[in-house]
């Protein structure tokens, strides 16, 4: 069976984008992604750590009681947010959509920094694996989980410079889509390569 239509398959949820825009989720997400930049770029008084941690564990005092299910909280679902207004996705907007596949274009920050202001290599792969998504997602075959996601590092990825993504569906064989994607700098150097299996989930799989 390779029926994966909605509710059809092992209890997968059926996330959508979120129906209207969430400026206000925008700025909440903006603010922490710069939280998360002076956090492995500051070297503050000890105390003013102790501050700040109260500080965060008030907004999330205001935050807990308002905890919705993965189908309703906007989170990670909005399509005009840098990184869907998820803080753990790097801001990349998509800028092109369709059957000859995705685009996208962003930047990473301090946050993203493995050593010598260069992006840790473990942060590419997990760009990639949103874009692989973005892809299926736009050929309208979802849902799907990563078999595999292969990564070529062909040059230092910097941070805070405009860079471009793309990726596309090579081929598909039955549940298996192969997917091929590139990153590029502004001049166009690539930076990494990458290729991937997505496989159609069966009706019983979650």
């Amino acid at each position: 069976m390779t029926d994966t239509a909605s509710g059809t398959h092992g209890g997968f949820p059926d996330i959508k984008p979120a129906d209207a825009p969430h400026p206000e989720l925008g700025e909440f997400v903006a603010a922490l992604r710069r939280l998360q930049d002076l956090t492995v770029s500051t070297n503050p008084d000890p105390a003013l750590w102790i501050g700040a941690s109260r500080l965060i564990n008030d907004a999330c005092a205001l935050l807990e009681c308002h905890q919705a299910p993965e189908t309703e909280a906007p989170g990670g679902r909005v399509l005009d947010l840098p990184g869907l207004g998820h803080p753990l996705l790097p801001p990349w907007m998509v800028t092109a959509a369709g059957p000859d596949g995705v685009t996208m274009e962003g930047l990473f920050t301090r946050a993203h920094v493995g050593g010598n202001n260069a992006v840790h290599g473990g942060m590419i792969p997990l760009f990639y694996d949103w874009l692989f998504g973005m892809v299926v997602s736009t050929a309208d075959i979802p849902p799907t989980r990563t078999g595999y996601l292969h990564v070529d590092y062909r040059a230092i990825t910097p941070i805070d410079e405009p860079l471009t993504a793309s990726g596309r569906i090579e081929r598909i064989e039955g549940r298996k889509v192969f997917i091929a994607a590139s990153m590029k700098s502004s001049d166009g150097a690539i930076l990494t390569e990458a290729s991937g299996l997505m496989v159609r989930l069966l009706p019983h799989q979650p």
